[in-house]
């Protein structure tokens, strides 16, 4: 694990966001607190949700996928 200050991220973003993305854990120290960099994943991005919901939808509209009514949805969860 990785330990850099605020300063050092800067002049060294990509550099330290490559060792991130190959799997190196780091953090960063500033004044207001510490926070680890790690990459975001597919899980991780709304937008790929939102996507993957409307493709199911045009499943469901076209026949594909049954519909679920909204308590049967609920039931789900």
């Amino acid at each position: 694990m990785e330990i850099i200050s605020a300063r050092d991220f800067r002049s060294n973003q990509t550099k330290i966001l490559t060792k991130a993305l190959r799997g190196e854990s780091i953090l960063l120290s500033s004044r207001i607190g510490m926070f680890k960099i790690m990459p975001v994943t597919k899980e991780d991005t709304l937008t790929t949700r939102i996507c993957e919901g409307l493709k199911e939808v045009q499943l469901i509209e076209s026949g594909k996928l049954p519909a679920k009514s909204a308590r049967a949805f609920l039931d789900e969860l």
